[in-house]
């Protein structure tokens, strides 16, 4: 191989570590499945806030995230009656961070907020996710999992949820650790691969190592076509 080759290869080996991982095509159910998400389900939109999105917006893989999320959202709200939509945000309830002590594990992950609150412009639902419908309800959390310090669990088990469709981001923060608890409190679980990215470096190998590993659960991996399809043939919601 010319030198020229070998210096591109190893360029594009970087760039390709230091890009968001995000996959389209990722599934575990055949395509021509006719799968429904039945009448007790909830959709999860995961910590999509400034702060995290603005870690992946500039890239095409984000913006790619991005428009598939924002397509879901817009579908899941066109349903009557729309099913619950459950949103997560990132934030402490005040700038002393007592949900964290400064030795915590978490602290160190949540060190790049900062002291956030509830009206911290950075902890905020990124605009292209629209919210605040009837349905939709808004939940504070202070580590990866989406139940985490919040009333989630005791919403969805009061609604009689059976069934949990999980988008955000990141894929190996709060969508894995999402997955596999849910997944232990006997919810059936769907992750839309297209509807979830995980943050450089290393993007693409990390959130296809987390997909496979969700799926092994097993939980059901989908895409974003499967997941709106699935969508029209689910419901009338009940909840």
């Amino acid at each position: 191989m010319r030198f020229s080759n070998i210096l591109a290869a190893s360029f594009a080996a970087l760039a390709s570590a230091q890009a968001p991982g995000h996959t389209t095509n990722f599934t575990t159910i055949a395509a021509n499945s006719t799968f429904d998400f039945g009448q007790h389900y909830a959709v999860l939109n995961l910590d999509m806030i400034n702060a995290l999105v603005g870690y992946v917006n500039g890239s095409n893989a984000g913006q790619s995230w991005i428009n598939s999320t924002a397509r879901w959202i817009n579908a899941v709200h066109q349903q009557t009656p729309a099913p619950l939509s459950i949103y997560t945000r990132i934030y402490f309830t005040t700038k002393q961070r007592p949900e964290i002590g400064p030795s915590t594990p978490f602290a160190a992950v949540a060190a790049g907020l900062g002291n956030v609150t509830a009206s911290s412009v950075e902890t905020q639902i990124y605009p292209a996710f629209k919210h605040g419908n009837a349905n939709d309800v808004v939940l504070q959390k202070t580590r990866y999992y989406a139940g985490a310090g919040n009333g989630l669990e005791e919403i969805l088990s009061s609604q009689q949820i059976d069934t949990v469709i999980l988008s955000g981001i990141r894929t190996s923060g709060v969508i894995a650790a999402t997955a596999y608890r849910l997944f232990d409190l006997n919810y059936n679980v769907y992750v839309i691969a297209d509807n979830v990215i995980e943050t450089p470096p290393s993007g693409d190998l990390v959130n296809e190592g987390v997909l496979t590993a969700i799926s092994k659960l097993p939980a059901n991996v989908i895409t974003l076509d499967q997941a709106i399809a699935a969508l029209g043939r689910s419901g009338p919601a009940i909840y």
